[in-house]
């Protein structure tokens, strides 16, 4: 896999999963069914993409989704849900951005 292609899951990765889980607190919160389907549809490719990213040897993708999906539910957390970041969240927020960036670059 090419590395720009390899950007590309890990972003679609990211996103899906960050998806079902802004679906999942909906559903959580209001209950409607189709919500929940949707959430678990945008998991499934999520995690289909996580397995290609394993199946080329990118362990390191486990990370660096990890990381993407900290930083992304914590802001939509933030904007869509009203919660409050903290000092203390926000320095986590930074070395999550630290850690995506000391992963990505060349050995």
């Amino acid at each position: 896999m090419i590395m720009a292609s390899y950007w590309f899951v890990l972003a679609a990765v990211g996103g899906s999963f960050t998806l079902g889980n802004v679906l999942l607190k909906q559903f959580a919160d209001t209950g409607v069914g189709y919500v929940l389907l949707l959430a678990i549809f945008a998991l499934g490719i999520g995690n289909l993409g996580f397995i290609r990213l394993l199946v080329h040897g990118l362990g390191q993708g486990a990370v660096m989704s990890s990381m993407i999906q900290v930083i992304a539910l914590s802001l939509l957390g933030a904007l869509l849900f009203g919660e409050r970041l903290e000092s203390q969240q926000l320095a986590g927020l930074g070395l999550a951005v630290a850690s995506i960036w000391l992963f990505s670059q060349p050995r």
